[in-house]
């Protein structure tokens, strides 16, 4: 589908707006289990969705057809859905911005052209990696191309492309059954360490040969980078969501300015740094910036799409999802917590007695407002004593509530991690936490 058809069905659209966002995927992923290729999977995919307004009633339809009639289907389909709907008075009409979004490096040629072998060649020196400590590898070696097209009857028109390429690694194995996991991921996958990703998850498994129990309660912690990630994606989805601010479902709801966490803390939404997965414009077409939303503890802003900024006599920040999502509300995809200066072994001697963990898994949401949240540690977690990791622990049950981990913080690392989180990524160092909660203990070794 070519620039000129995308607009010549918007103007022939019967609908008194129309908007048409496609996403074209190209995935090719490698899994393997016991450090052996199990599935490879090469598949090009197209979703595109109609949104439609007449009389400010809604209607909107998906189709994975780009043909001109499939999507002239799609249209008829959505202005059909639109007649049955209520009229939405707030509706503002479509976005347009004549912003031109700077270059940004979201786009590597090299990961979308990554083999098979390329792929394979990874996954051997992950095998090589864990028959020398005895360990069978288990993960996902991934890469994929994406392009966006974002079109309005209001004259807005956007097409940009994105890549990433995604590796983790989780080893299981030796005499005590130990497990340790790592991953990253990036633009280009000539960027992707392999052997650093597999040699970190090989250390893990070798310290998780044997674990003891901990008994429930409040402990000071060190959250590695990638359960501070986990962490601040919750934040991102419950909490700096406009749409629940709004609504008032969200803990910042008429917070800015106050002070909201330790002073330490400094969060940003940065579609701009190249370390993660750089993203120009969002999924209405609108020109994404770098904005912050917590500085030195204190809540600076809310994210908003068109349709929330009009609502409240604003602007859009960047922050609208692709339609078939825009029910969540407004949500930040490139969200940085800001590091601090200590290395990992000096904040190792900043703890006395706590629990140093990996990652975290399984969690869900308890309470929103108060930002509670509960799930698993895994894939390593361990005794600190004295500044020193002593023994490995069996997996705890946290339930936790965001705030106040991050109200707690006694120190920060001077090394982010990254993880994806839907079309972008999020970016933590590693914190030392005190009080932090847990709830019960997995006999699941």
């Amino acid at each position: 589908m070519k620039k000129e058809d995308l607009k010549k069905l918007v103007t022939e659209s019967p609908a008194e707006h129309t908007e048409i966002f496609m996403q074209k995927s190209e995935l090719k992923l490698s899994r393997f289990a016991e450090s052996i290729i199990h599935q490879n999977i090469s598949q090009e995919t197209t979703n595109l969705t109609v949104v439609v307004h007449e009389g400010k009633r809604k209607g909107s339809a998906s189709t994975t057809d780009p043909s001109t009639g499939g999507v002239k289907k799609a249209i008829e389909k959505a202005c059909e859905a639109a007649r049955f709907q209520k009229p939405d008075p707030d509706f503002p009409g479509l976005p347009f911005s004549d912003e031109i979004a700077p270059e940004l490096p979201s786009f590597s040629q090299e990961t979308a052209d990554c083999s098979p072998e390329q792929r394979a060649r990874g996954i051997a020196e992950i095998r090589e990696i864990g028959e020398k400590e005895g360990f069978k590898g288990f993960g996902t070696y991934s890469t994929q191309a994406n392009r966006f097209f974002s079109i309005n009857s209001g004259g807005n028109y956007r097409e940009w492309d994105t890549s990433q390429a995604y590796l983790k690694v989780l080893y299981m194995g030796g005499p005590g059954e130990g497990e340790g996991f790592a991953q990253d991921v990036c633009v280009n996958v000539g960027d992707l360490d392999v052997t650093k990703v597999a040699e970190k998850a090989a250390r893990k498994c070798s310290e998780t040969q044997e674990r003891q129990t901990l008994k429930p309660g409040e402990y000071t912690v060190i959250l590695e980078p990638l359960a501070v990630c986990e962490l601040l994606g919750y934040l991102g989805f419950i909490g700096f969501n406009g749409l629940a601010c709004n609504e008032g479902r969200s803990f910042f709801a008429g917070k800015i300015g106050e002070k909201v966490m330790d002073e330490k803390i400094s969060i940003l939404d940065d579609p701009y740094d190249k370390s993660g997965l750089p993203i120009p414009y969002d999924g209405e077409g609108m020109p994404k910036r770098p904005l912050p939303l917590v500085e030195e503890g204190v809540y600076k802003n809310y994210v908003y799409d068109h349709y929330l900024a009009r609502k409240e006599g604003r602007k859009s920040t960047g922050h609208a999802l692709p339609p078939g999502f825009r029910s969540f509300g407004p949500m930040p995809m490139n969200l940085k917590m800001k590091p601090g200066n200590t290395t990992g072994q000096d904040l190792l001697k900043k703890v006395e007695r706590g629990v140093l963990v990996t990652r975290f898994h399984y969690v869900g949401v308890i309470h929103p407002l108060k930002t509670i949240i509960t799930g698993l540690t895994r894939d390593g977690t361990f005794w600190v004593e004295n500044g020193e990791v002593s023994h490995a622990l069996k997996n705890l049950r946290f339930t936790q509530g965001i705030i106040d981990a991050l109200n707690q913080v006694i120190g920060m690392g001077s090394e982010p991690g990254r993880m994806p989180f839907h079309i972008g990524a999020t970016q933590a160092p590693a914190l030392v936490i005190d009080g932090f909660n847990f709830t019960g203990v997995s006999e699941m070794e």
